[in-house]
């Protein structure tokens, strides 16, 4: 369909999945494992922070594309009515309304929200019509929602590369939750954007799923009882029956209805929507995510073979498809404007009452509101029959399904090893740079989310423990003074030594460490602000300098003040140097054997990551890492001679670079082994 208003970039089907996927995360479980400490219980609180709570189908700017070509497909005497439509109701919406029913390309900074941009607020910004008109639609922050969107689908069409689509993508989340503070936290309980999954191949029986009292919150079901709503008073207000609702309220309260009717009616049509609902968190977003990005091929209730895709993937096909049906959706309620309209008299009394349908709260109900005779309605008016172009969703757990993927994110456990080489110096008297090798390894536990931000080396919190063996110091040797190398080499500055070494890695929200504090606050006082601070933090901080980067090479983060490991040398075994000591009374250096034991403290500054895999539940990844430490003494103790005193050594410090073999362990049951 050409002149279509649409971004170029939707046409690739080769691009990063959506981001926006977001599902209650099991936070217990993994605050079992945070328990013993302050610093468990902060990556615990991390976790919560950015626990996904919510589902989307198609994004802001494809809802509104779809909406824009659905008003393109009327009759002039379809429009005509339809702005008349808006004209009567626009005046009592209370917030920025355009003065055109479709107002076209808005620039990049919408100032005016028209009648398909109403579908993409309802559902996603708003939880029933009665929520969209009395608090989101006056709102001071509903035009910056329009800005952003608008800004992510100008973003899009620029974009040349799947790095830069999945930037934009991540980046518009990221804003939308600045601009709309409940956008995160707004539902979490239902899957109401998906449909459920088929139980037959008869569109008149999953009609009949879709709308069973107690069945799952579903797109069909909801589209269903918010447009039966939209067509009745439409005919109320035909008929004169609703001559208490002034006719301008009356007709805003027939718009608000019907669009959100339609953002339900336009989520079925997203290929990762009819992919399959059940299951774990992960593995219904890597579902979704999987058919969304590289397409569905599916049939119509019709018997139409079509291949189909999904949230910020777009394409032509699925526009004209889902524009179509929107259209015939609009047309219903335009002609219920007339009395007698056959399809209004025939759903007359079926569904929700007017009062229960327009406060039926999408984002926390879990379950369908009774059918009152919906289900009956639909299939013999004609709702059936524009139903029929509907994809067939696929079916259940229990029985022959699609694929499973499953996506990165949530509670893991896994294994560290290191190479690390290092220039140490600055204590014992070292005149020169000292090389050093060591080998570590060890365990750690932490939740990562990169599934949901987009950037992987940012959206990881973990606590580590483990094992550190340094490869000894030797003496910088001076021949005046009798030095050799065999010397050095029976006698380093510092032998190889054996440590325990602990870590924690916490993304920061404006300085390192803040979460510790900051995330528990306002759990307890603020919690709408926990996704925010969360996302903000996993994406590089408040000041995003430490966001990480795709390129060629690998990705490469600032990693400065997020990560840090102490290890304690001299503890788990004695470590026993010959050194000087001090000065005898002649002036002499005196020498002595020493047992020490010392702390050092370890900040990575830079992370490059060039190797990095996910497969089913396990990471793999080889990151390189750049930075710099310091060693404090905390004790000493002269062995020989005996009752001699050591005068005591200074900090020491050392630059190094580690290259790190990383392996993480998502938990979680093999949903695509069913």
């Amino acid at each position: 369909m050409p002149g279509l208003p649409f971004h170029e970039s939707a046409r690739d089907p080769g691009r990063f999945a959506t981001l926006r996927e977001r599902s209650p995360v099991a936070f217990a479980a993994f605050a079992a494992f945070a328990a013993p400490t302050r610093v468990l219980a902060a990556v615990a609180a991390f976790a919560c922070l950015v626990a996904p709570t919510r589902a989307y189908a198609f994004i802001y700017p494809e809802h509104r594309d779809i909406g824009v070509a659905a008003v393109a497909r009327l009759s002039p005497a379809e429009r005509r009515e339809l702005d008349a439509l808006w004209a009567s109701a626009r005046g009592t919406f209370g917030g920025p309304m355009c003065a055109a029913t479709s107002a076209g390309e808005q620039g990049p900074a919408p100032r005016c929200i028209d009648l398909p941009a109403l579908p993409a607020i309802a559902g996603d910004h708003s939880c029933s019509p009665r929520d969209m008109v009395q608090n989101v639609l006056p709102s001071a922050w509903i035009t910056n929602v329009a800005r952003v969107a608008q800004e992510t689908k100008l973003s899009l069409a620029r974009a040349d590369s799947p790095s830069e689509v999945f930037n934009a993508s991540a980046a518009m989340n990221l804003d939308l939750q600045r601009v709309d503070p409940d956008y995160l936290s707004r539902a979490g309980a239902n899957s109401a954007h998906f449909l459920i999954a088929r139980e037959s191949n008869e569109l008149a029986e999953y009609i009949v799923q879709s709308t069973r009292a107690g069945a799952p919150l579903n797109a069909l079901g909801l589209y269903l009882h918010y447009h039966v709503a939209a067509l009745s008073l439409a005919q109320a207000l035909a008929t004169g029956a609703a001559e208490a609702q002034p006719r301008a309220a009356g007709a805003r309260d027939v718009i608000a209805l019907e669009t959100f009717a339609l953002h339900w009616l336009e989520d079925s049509f997203a290929s990762g929507h009819a992919a399959g609902t059940w299951g774990s968190d992960a593995w219904r977003k890597g579902t979704h995510d999987y058919y969304c990005e590289r397409g569905l091929d599916m049939t119509t209730w019709s018997g139409e073979r079509i291949v189909a895709f999904g949230d910020s993937h777009m394409q032509l096909a699925d526009l004209a498809r889902a524009s179509k049906l929107v259209a015939t959706s609009l047309r219903q309620v335009l002609s219920a404007l007339q009395p007698g309209d056959p399809l209004a008299a025939s759903v007359r009394g079926a569904g929700l009452s007017f009062a229960a349908a327009y406060a039926l709260d999408s984002c926390k109900e879990e379950k369908e509101p009774p059918p009152n005779g919906l289900d009956t309605i639909a299939m013999r008016s004609g709702l059936a029959r524009a139903l029929r172009d509907l994809p067939m969703p696929a079916r259940g757990a229990d029985d022959v399904h699609l694929a499973r993927f499953r996506q990165e994110f949530g509670v893991f456990a896994g294994g560290f090893g290191n190479v690390i080489g290092s220039l140490n110096g600055g204590e014992r008297g070292a005149e020169a740079l000292r090389p050093s090798v060591e080998l570590a390894g060890g365990l750690r536990v932490g939740y990562a989310a990169p599934a949901i931000v987009g950037t992987f080396g940012t959206a990881k919190a973990f606590v580590e423990t483990g094992l550190v063996m340094q490869s000894s110091q030797e003496q910088t040797c001076d021949a005046a003074d009798g030095c050799t190398p065999l010397v050095a080499n029976l006698l380093p500055r510092v032998p190889s030594r054996t440590g325990l070494r602990v870590g924690l890695r916490l993304p920061f929200y404006l300085v390192p460490g803040d979460l510790l504090l900051l995330g528990p606050l306002l759990l307890a006082v603020a919690p709408k602000e926990l996704p925010s601070v969360g996302i903000t933090a996993m994406r590089g901080g408040l000041i995003p300098y430490e966001r990480s980067f795709r390129t060629s090479a690998g990705t490469i983060q600032i990693v400065a003040g997020r990560e840090a490991e102490v290890t304690f040398f001299g503890y788990l075994s004695d470590s026993v140097e010959v050194r000087p000591i001090g000065q005898d009374a002649s002036g002499e250096e005196l020498g002595g054997v020493v047992r020490s034991k010392s702390v050092r403290m370890r900040l990575p500054l830079l992370e490059l990551t060039p190797i990095r895999s996910f497969a089913t539940n396990v990471t793999f990844a080889v990151p390189i890492q750049a930075g710099f430490g310091f060693e404090l003494p905390t004790s000493t103790t002269v062995l020989l001679p005996e009752g001699a005193r050591d005068a005591g050594i200074g900090v020491g410090w050392d630059v190094f670079l580690r290259l790190q073999l990383d392996v993480q362990y998502f938990f979680g049951e093999r949903e695509d082994s069913r």
